[in-house]
C-alpha cells in the first residue's frame, strides 16, 4: 500500500511532479490519448532499470526524471533495505494521478479519468511487471509485486468508484444470477453520500 510517512512524501512528490510534467509534455507532442501507455511504459521501464541497479548496489547515472525519482526512492534505504518497495508504490500511485491532472490543466484532455485512461494505465503497469520478471535480478520479485499492487489498488480505489457512477447513469450491464449490485448509502438525514457494492441473494 502507498502509505509512507508524511516526512518522506515531499521529496518524492517533487520528483514525481517533474516526471509527470515530462510525460505530459511528451503526450502533447504525440497523440495525447493512444500514446499514454507508451509514455508510461518508457517511464516504468526506466524506473525498473534504475531500481534494479540501486538495489544491487550499483550507481545510476543522473539520467532523466525517472532515474532521479529512483535515486530519491533509495535515498533513505540504508537502514531498511526493503523500504524502497513502499516508496516506489507511493511514487507510482501519485504519478498515474498526476499525469492526467497535467493534461487537463494544459487543456489537452477534458477529464482526468475515463475508461480508456484506466485501461491503458493498467496495461502499462501489467506489462512493466512482466518486463521486470523477465529482467530477473534480486529486485525482480519486489518490482513485479509493486507494479501489480499499484494496478490492483487503482482498480479498487478509482475504477470501482468510476464504475459505480456509470452504473447510476446508464444502468448495469450484468444480468447473470450471481452478481453484486449497488446499494445507496444515506446519512442520518437521508442525504445520499455514496454507494456500496452488495453481494445480493438472487435465489428464487
Amino acid at each position: 500500500m502507498p502509505y509512507i510517512s508524511a516526512d518522506e512524501r515531499p521529496a518524492i512528490d517533487k520528483r514525481v511532479e517533474v516526471l509527470a510534467k515530462e510525460l505530459a509534455a511528451k503526450l502533447r507532442l504525440k497523440n495525447g490519448e493512444t500514446d499514454l501507455s507508451v509514455c508510461y511504459r518508457e517511464a516504468f521501464d526506466a524506473l525498473g532499470k534504475a531500481v534494479r541497479s540501486l538495489e544491487a548496489g550499483r550507481a545510476v547515472k543522473a539520467g532523466g526524471a525517472a532515474e532521479r525519482l529512483a535515486a530519491e526512492i533509495f535515498s533513505k534505504n540504508a537502514k531498511e533495505p526493503t523500504a524502497w518497495l513502499g516508496r516506489l508504490n507511493y511514487a507510482l500511485t501519485r504519478l498515474i494521478q498526476k499525469v492526467p491532472k497535467e493534461m487537463v490543466a494544459a487543456g489537452s484532455w477534458k477529464d482526468e479519468f475515463r475508461y480508456w485512461v484506466y485501461a491503458t494505465t493498467v496495461g502499462a503497469l501489467e506489462r512493466a511487471a512482466l518486463a521486470a520478471d523477465r529482467a530477473g535480478g534480486r529486485a525482480s520479485d519486489g518490482l513485479v509485486g509493486v507494479f501489480v499492487d499499484v494496478k490492483d489498488e487503482y482498480k479498487r480505489r478509482v475504477n470501482s468508484a468510476y464504475e459505480a457512477v456509470q452504473i447510476t447513469k446508464s444502468g448495469d450491464c450484468y444480468t447473470t444470477p450471481y452478481r453484486t449490485e449497488l446499494t445507496e448509502v444515506r446519512d442520518s438525514r437521508g442525504k445520499l453520500t455514496g454507494y456500496q457494492e452488495v453481494m445480493k441473494d438472487f435465489r428464487p
